[in-house]
């Protein structure tokens, strides 16, 4: 129990009936909450301990709507929609959900308060009642932070250390007690009183004494953990003795402690917790505060001390850190944020999981997954960046690959970042296929080998070789990041139709993956749903930062609406984008028939802009004229470009090459063309049919 937030609770519960909304006071099983103060309390009249926590605001909002909405399931996109005005990241739910489990302890793979619903969302398992607040428990609201008085004078901090000690005092009586009696403790923790080491003793103590009772407060939120506050005393300093030293004599499992150093006006925090048993450092850190931060330091060391201590006495969550390849438990946290953000694929989200990455090398620099975790997200980012920011990433994963390189030059993910930098330049990718059908002939090819294959075959149009290929291709396993996404590859192949409920059950997974939002808006309006498709790309419009990728999808939907004609107005507006649209700006001139204007934008590609038009070019030929893409000129044009006939026909040869291992033959349709010298304007797997059926749907000024 937090001595400065405990109550007794002698409020009473009365049933609610169906669609008749809570107060501000109801009970959840042995829960009572209290909206207005955010807290939760034990019900003291249920035989249980009296306990009382705290949530931020956001997380009693989400639990309030989700007990007037006890009856069914919500969505985090629901949430999100009803309580965050600007965020569209889903983690803030996550997050929020996350803490009221912590409150309330609900952890382990069988959740009894807020059950996670697969791919639908989350729902009380708890059935909500209301309650009246008791005349007592209504006059023992008042805020007792001491926080809160740090932001003020000198003075006004002196003036409130009388509350202080009462407050360390009942902290310190119940730590006794915890030490006495461990029977209901798993694990116990001392935290010894921040030092302050300045000339400015008396403003720095009241700050190092303020972030000792945090401390004291946030750990006590953890189930099964006891916290103990060791006095001012030498003898419990782990500068004079060991950690062990301390641990045996008082019995407890953990001491964390901290300091506070003020160099030319500047405070560092610095932090650690260790494990006594044998001195290993669970979490360390620092922080540079100053009066703006000091309430969000408070936090975030609270914050990393309860996932560090959360992770190590969670034994499965143990187990996954240390296959991830870290001991350092917010190291691990961090990689596992970034994980998150770069599998939402859209440029706000690629850029948090590129900080998490850094933020999880600078607290472990061993943390090789963390490394390659940080050049998959800067890859992708580059695939929907315009051309500074691109070669901004490509000198953020050179460094990424030197650093890693001068910790371990046998390491199996410098393979992997070489790969990422090969691709990223745009340029070099016949070579890149040499290395990989070498690879793939030895035997033993790296993970990625199969599917980055089937990924160049795609670009070639030999979509029947490429779905072979992606057959063999592994998944990635758990504990494994691959520069390639295979879920994605299947969908690629399929017919646009067929792509279109694919792409749309990915989006139930990832709602925020701009690719995604182009092809199902771009999909949607070649079968004439523009009204759909517009709710699809107005999302796109608003997660693209960039623009690269909203605009590609925005000229297409403009062509097959008819609002983009060849004597439109904003036609001459979409041309004069400057350089880092004209990929798509060839797009729009070729799908308007417009060849000698579609070749002048894509002869002026830079190389890194030819990694678009390798892995897009087969993706947007469906809305070319088909006397367009027949014409030796088009095809003379790609030739130029290295995508043409000799990157299509050395693919078929490298097929051929490996069938010995791959078991995979080269298509009737591919060996024919490769035996006459033909170049395979269209993929060899849809059939007739299909592109009848996409000429059928394009503008009549665009069809053959």
């Amino acid at each position: 129990m937090n001595g400065s937030e405990s109550g007794n609770v002698t409020g009473r519960a009365t049933g609610i009936g169906p669609g008749e909304a809570l107060g501000s006071l109801f009970q959840l099983g042995h829960w009572v909450v209290d909206a207005d103060t955010c807290t939760l309390s034990v019900d003291s009249q249920a035989g249980d301990p009296e306990q009382s926590v705290k949530v931020t605001p956001r997380s009693m909002e989400v639990l309030v709507y989700l007990a007037n909405n006890c009856d069914r399931v919500v969505s985090s996109q629901e949430l999100l929609d009803e309580l965050w005005t600007s965020i569209t990241s889903d983690h803030a739910v996550h997050k929020a959900i996350a803490e009221l489990r912590s409150a309330v302890n609900d952890s382990g793979s069988q959740r009894s308060f807020i059950v996670t619903v697969p791919k639908r969302g989350y729902k009380l398992n708890v059935a909500p009642e209301s309650c009246t607040q008791s005349p007592e428990q209504a006059g023992a609201n008042a805020d007792n932070s001491l926080i809160n008085l740090l932001a003020k004078s000198t003075r006004s901090r002196l003036a409130a250390m009388t509350g202080v000690a009462f407050v360390c005092l009942a902290i310190i009586v119940w730590s006794t007690n915890l030490v006495s009696d461990r029977s209901n403790t798993a694990v116990l923790v001392g935290v010894l009183p921040f030092q302050a080491d300045s000339g400015n003793q008396g403003g720095n103590r009241i700050v190092a004494d303020g972030l000792t009772n945090s401390l004291l407060s946030g750990l006590s939120k953890l189930s099964q953990l006891g916290i103990v506050s060791l006095p001012h005393d030498s003898r419990f300093s782990t500068i004079s003795r060991s950690a062990s030293e301390i641990g045996e004599e008082l019995g407890i499992d953990h001491i964390l402690e901290g300091s506070l150093l003020e160099v030319g006006g500047q405070v560092r925090v610095n932090v650690r917790l260790v494990r006594v048993s044998d001195g290993v450092q669970l979490y360390s850190d620092q922080f540079d505060m100053t009066e703006q931060n000091i309430f969000s330091i408070q936090d975030s060391i609270v914050s990393h001390i309860t996932d560090s201590l959360s992770i190590h006495l969670d034994e499965q969550e143990r187990r996954n850190m240390l296959d991830w390849g870290t001991t350092n438990a917010i190291a691990y946290r961090h990689f596992m944020e970034g994980e998150f953000y770069n599998n939402q694929f859209n440029p706000g989200d690629f850029e948090l999981a590129i900080d998490h990455h850094s933020d999880a090398i600078r607290l472990d620099p061993e943390f090789e997954n963390a490394y390659l975790g940080l050049a998959a997200a800067a890859n992708n980012l580059a695939v929907y960046s315009r051309m500074d920011k691109v070669a901004q990433l490509q000198e953020l994963v050179a460094s990424t690959h030197r650093r890693i390189a001068t910790l371990d030059r046998t390491s199996p993910v410098l393979e992997s970042i070489q790969a990422i930098q090969a691709r990223m330049t745009g340029v070099n990718h016949l070579e890149q296929e040499v290395m990989i059908r070498e690879q793939i002939l030895s035997g033993s090819p790296p993970d990625y080998a199969l599917a980055h294959y089937a990924l160049f075959l795609i670009g070639a149009r030999l979509f029947e070789e490429a779905q072979s290929y992606l057959a063999l291709a592994s998944e990635v396993d758990p504990f494994e990041i691959s520069p390639d996404e295979i879920w994605s590859y299947r969908a690629d192949i399929a017919t646009p139709e067929e792509e279109l409920q694919i792409r749309k059950r990915q989006l139930q997974e990832r709602p925020n993956h701009i690719g995604l939002l182009g092809t199902v808006g771009r999909n949607l309006v070649l079968e004439g749903n523009t009204d759909e498709a517009r709710a699809y790309i107005q999302r796109l419009e608003a997660l693209d930062t960039e623009g690269v990728s909203a605009h590609l999808t925005a000229i297409v939907v403009g062509v097959l609406t008819g609002e983009l004609q060849a004597d439109s107005e904003s036609l001459a507006a979409e041309y004069n984008r400057g350089p880092d649209f004209n990929f798509s700006n060839g797009v729009l001139a070729f799908m308007l028939n417009d060849f000698e204007k579609g070749q002048e934008f894509w002869r002026d590609l830079k190389p890194v802009q030819k990694r678009r038009l390798r892995n897009l070019v087969y993706a947007v030929e469906k809305f070319f004229p088909a006397s367009l893409l027949e014409s030796i000129c088009y095809q003379n044009l790609l030739e130029e470009l290295g995508v043409g006939i000799s990157w299509q026909q050395q693919l078929m040869r490298g097929v051929l090459e490996m069938e010995t291992v791959t078991g995979i033959a080269l298509s009737l349709p591919a060996r024919e063309a490769l035996s006459r010298g033909e170049f395979m304007s269209r993929n060899n797997l849809w059939p007739e049919s299909v592109w009848q059926q996409i000429n059928a749907r394009l503008p009549a000024d665009t069809q053959p």
